[in-house]
């Protein structure tokens, strides 16, 4: 019988070399974000971490599902009984370690859990240039578009970093009715991006700022989800800032992950391209934290 290690290792490496298409970017940031509050551990948790984040998922999440029910159902069933007297399983010697073997020795580490340590490569959503950010600080986990401290966007303490989007963008009236409040026309500017949030029922948004990052001028505005905000009464459970899409059947791309959420935007005209970029956490987001964000986000560069 297999170990479970054996087992995730088996199963992951199926997935990746036999995937022959890719799921669009919000259905894979949808699954990272949603389950990763389910706390699995060990070679569990890399397997689904694996689905969600490599962006390799061959048949679908509801296969993926189904190849991790029938995992976890091997672990859960156990070894078939023996084919002995009584059905009693055989029992394996087990082996004793050299007396000689010296103890092996990690090597100097620039990280502890998540990405490690210096710049790493974003594609962003939608067509647009990447960027770059440095990571400065241990304890950060993404890739692609997403980066959150601890493996955790969510309430109350959570912190994630999302982005960067690249317009055009629909900018909703009211994040709550996002269904009925999409705008018939997208926003394409710094100018008018802001505009719409500021506009947007709910979010209390800040005065804007006028920022350069990386050679390319903007603006900063911070919006909060409010702190009494009910999601299940939002539609289709959505409380969401924008989309991309036209269609107000496709739920929103940037939705939110718990009342009281604080976003921090950085909006850019990179090239002729608006660029949206967000910074999020809560009041109960330790201040060390939230000083890590900023840090990583003030890092960030675009291919030039």
């Amino acid at each position: 019988m297999p170990t479970d290690e054996q087992l995730v290792k088996t199963i992951g490496t199926w997935l990746e070399a036999e995937a022959p298409m890719q799921l669009p970017d919000r259905v894979l940031r949808a699954t990272f974000e949603r389950t990763r509050t389910t706390r699995q551990q060990g070679g569990w948790r890399a397997l689904l971490r694996r689905l969600q984040v490599n962006k390799f998922v061959p048949i679908g999440l509801g296969a993926a599902a189904v190849v991790v029910a029938l995992v976890v159902g091997t672990r859960l069933l156990g070894p078939p009984a023996s084919s002995g007297v009584g059905g009693v399983p055989s029992v394996q010697p087990s082996v004793a370690p050299s007396p000689t073997a010296a103890p092996s020795v990690a090597g100097p580490s620039t990280s502890v859990g998540g990405r490690k340590l210096g710049p790493v490569v974003f594609t962003g959503v939608g067509d647009g240039p990447e960027i770059t950010l440095t990571i400065s600080a241990p304890g950060w986990y993404g890739d692609g578009d997403i980066l959150t401290k601890n493996d955790s966007a969510d309430p109350p303490d959570g912190a994630g970093m999302i982005g960067p989007w690249y317009g055009p963008l629909y900018v909703y009236g009211d994040p709550c009715r996002w269904s009925t409040t999409m705008p018939k026309t997208p926003v394409t500017t710094v100018d008018a991006m802001v505009a719409a949030l500021t506009a947007q029922k709910s979010r209390a948004a800040s005065t804007p700022v006028n920022i350069t990052v990386d050679g390319y001028s903007g603006k900063s505005i911070t919006l909060h989800v409010p702190d009494d905000a009910v999601f299940a009464e939002c539609d289709k459970g959505e409380f969401g800032s924008w989309g991309v899409a036209a269609s107000p059947n496709t739920a929103p791309d940037r939705y939110h992950q718990g009342p009281g959420q604080i976003d921090e935007l950085v909006i850019l005209d990179v090239s002729g391209t608006l660029t949206v970029h967000d910074a999020a956490y809560y009041k109960g987001t330790p201040a060390a934290t939230v000083a890590e964000l900023r840090a990583i986000r003030d890092s960030m560069t675009f291919k030039k």
